[in-house]
């Protein structure tokens, strides 16, 4: 019985072990009449009933059981394919909110749309699908939208609509307090990019990229606003949604990384953004910062 108990001990504490060093003999007791072995969800006991001492427990091994559950949990998209290095060829992203200044290239002499006051608000991939044909090449579909916002804040001139349904310049009138003058254009786009990664690290230690592409753009809402003051202390508005806007239009966008999720982009459209004889005629050119693309 001495001989069992004892094997039985050397056993058990081998198992538990993990790896240490194996345990030398445990216990030494000659008149054993049960081994008791009790787990719970923290601890394991062991136990020994000695006849002599009316079946009495005695506790000779207790230790504590480290049950700590490690959860991972991965989220593939339905597109994702794995190749044979399990890098993923096909994936859904989103991505790219970006923040710039608009200039109106070409604009006619006079009309003074300031490039410091025109905001372009964009987010590139709303919804992308991305395709890695090799390890340094990216090929990217996307959904996006952008907004641009053109301004006039000098108080020379204020932007206004004409008899024939187009767009003017006129001044303020006498005595009034002007407040701005600007042209809105809110789009839905189609960017089809490329981005090249080189074996290059950047500031940040990650690898150097260089982003080009098309975005095709629904150009879906147009208006134009101007506010002023009249000299009686009347706050006044002109606005209207019908300015002529081209609904097709193309960007040509390039974009170079700087590090920590920020990229540096340019962006232009060689079509004007308004259509029609009776609208002054420009072409955007945009520069700015895109986030996390």
């Amino acid at each position: 019985m001495k001989t069992s108990i004892i094997s039985s001990l050397f056993l058990f504490a081998a198992i538990n072990a993990s790896g240490q060093t194996a345990a030398d003999t445990i216990a030494d007791i000659t008149d054993a009449s049960r081994l008791i072995i009790t787990e719970n969800a923290s601890n394991v006991t062991v136990s020994i009933a000695n006849e002599s001492e009316g079946d009495s427990l005695t506790e000779i091994l207790s230790r504590n059981v480290d049950n700590t559950v490690i959860k991972q949990r991965y989220w593939n998209s339905p597109l994702r394919i794995i190749n044979n290095n399990d890098r993923p060829k096909f994936d859904l992203c989103i991505g790219g909110p970006g923040i710039g200044w608009v200039n109106a290239v070409d604009q006619p002499d006079g009309l003074g749309l300031e490039m410091g006051k025109s905001l372009e608000i964009s987010w590139l991939n709303m919804l992308s699908i991305k395709y890695d044909p090799w390890k340094w090449g990216t090929l990217s579909f996307g959904l996006g939208l952008d907004w641009r916002n053109y301004r006039i804040s000098t108080s020379d001139h204020r932007m206004i609509t004409t008899e024939d349904n187009g767009i003017g310049i006129d001044s303020y009138p006498e005595g009034a307090t002007p407040h701005g003058s600007r042209l809105k254009v809110f789009s839905l786009g189609v960017p089809i990019m490329w981005t090249q990664r080189m074996p290059l690290r950047w500031l940040d230690g990650s690898y150097f990229h260089i982003t080009v592409g098309a975005i095709f753009n629904y150009n879906a809402h147009g208006s134009l606003q101007t506010k002023w003051t009249e000299a009686d202390g009347r706050d006044a508005v002109m606005k209207t949604n019908h300015i002529g806007q081209r609904l097709f239009t193309v960007d040509f966008i390039g974009m170079v990384k700087i590090g920590w999720g920020l990229n540096a982009y340019v962006r232009y459209s060689p079509q004007t953004v308004l259509r029609g004889k009776n609208r002054p005629q420009f072409k955007p050119f945009s520069t700015g910062m895109v986030f996390l693309f």
